[in-house]
């Protein structure tokens, strides 16, 4: 019988971050993670205070970007990898009008730590369309997802702490009230980071997890510029020179579990709206992203077996939420710590549709 302190089923950008975040607390755990379509593998890993159509801050955006800032920075340290990138995010104005109401909103104290610099008139940044100016805004970037996963997985493989294994929940036993039993390994927790997978998973399938699809394109283009561009569509720069992923596209039907030609439309005609230099699509993705109703992360305890916790409903902001989330889960699993960030996350919103499932 081997004994961890936490298991951990799911290898995905919510899996890892908690992984890492129990680690640094010095627990030991063990991953169970199948391979399948990830959305964190295949979104660009962008980060952004400020986003939609409203231009509306993040939700608790100051301590999200501290917390992810700091997370991701020492994650390079340990994992010895590369793959974050702060870096400004420029957004270009469509209309005097919208430039008006900028200028008004920039005065906004909660704003000012996230605004590098306003421009009245384009950059003449080749390739951009942007004659009404637009904003550069400050703590953004992006993570590279793949890279982030992939040292993840070699990092703990290394301490034989990362299984390549469909988890099977009716192997899983229930031993006390303070421990479970999973084949031969006993552990004080186990924390489902399963994404729309959890919609089979027989203790947390009561969970609303809605699935969303998303599409990206890689293309390839001469655009230079020292900033992201990101205004209905994203262009991310990739390790390839003069390769770039845009998107992506938000579907909820989700009527084909593959690639299809009306997203790669729909991304085209929104990159070619601000980017006038030819390009050529090399690639199309797709991934299946874990939203919740009130677009806040899921963590918590299960309403009836303490020793059983859930991560999830990350959304199209998982890689800002990810860190949060999983250190907020670690301290309550550790400490029991409990405060209004963690509450705001809590599964126990949502355990009334549990009892109504019994």
């Amino acid at each position: 019988m081997k004994e961890v302190d936490c298991i951990i089923v799911g290898g995905g950008l919510a899996g890892c971050c908690l992984a890492l975040a129990l680690h640094q607390k010095e627990k030991n755990i063990l991953v169970y993670a199948e391979e399948a379509n990830q959305s964190s593998a295949v979104a660009a890993g962008l980060f952004n205070p400020i986003t939609g159509k409203m231009l509306t801050k993040t939700w608790q955006a100051d301590l999200v970007f501290k917390t992810l800032h700091q997370f991701y920075a020492d994650a390079e340290k340990l994992l010895q990898q590369k793959f974050f990138y702060p870096k400004p995010i420029y957004r270009p104005f469509l209309s005097i009008e919208e430039q008006n109401n900028w200028m008004a909103q920039s005065q906004e104290p909660k704003l000012a730590a996230f605004i590098k610099k306003m421009f009245l008139q384009s950059t003449h940044t080749q390739g951009v369309k942007d004659s009404f100016g637009g904003i550069l805004l400050q703590q953004t970037g992006f993570v590279d997802t793949q890279i982030f996963m992939h040292a993840c997985k070699q990092y703990f493989q290394q301490q034989n702490k990362w299984l390549n294994e469909k988890f099977k929940y009716d192997a899983l036993q229930l031993a006390n009230d303070s421990s479970i039993q999973y084949h031969t390994i006993k552990a004080q927790h186990i924390v489902f980071c399963e994404g729309t997978n959890s919609l089979q998973n027989p203790y947390f399938n009561w969970v609303p997890i809605k699935p969303l699809k998303g599409e990206t394109l890689t293309i390839q283009t001469d655009f230079q510029t020292d900033f992201i561009i990101n205004r209905g569509v994203y262009a991310v720069p990739l390790k390839q020179a003069q390769q770039f992923k845009i998107g992506a596209t938000y579907d909820h039907r989700i009527e084909s579990q593959s690639i299809t030609e009306e997203a790669k439309r729909e991304i085209q005609e929104k990159w070619e709206a601000i980017a006038e230099l030819p390009y050529q699509v090399i690639n199309q993705n797709w991934g299946i992203r874990p939203t919740s109703p009130d677009r806040k992360p899921i963590i918590g305890l299960h309403p009836q077996h303490k020793t059983m916790a859930i991560l999830n409903g990350l959304g199209t902001k998982g890689v800002s939420l990810a860190p949060l989330a999983a250190v907020y889960l670690s301290d309550k699993m550790i400490n029991q710590n409990d405060n209004s960030i963690y509450d705001a996350m809590n599964v126990s919103r949502y355990y009334s549709l549990y009892w109504k499932s019994l």
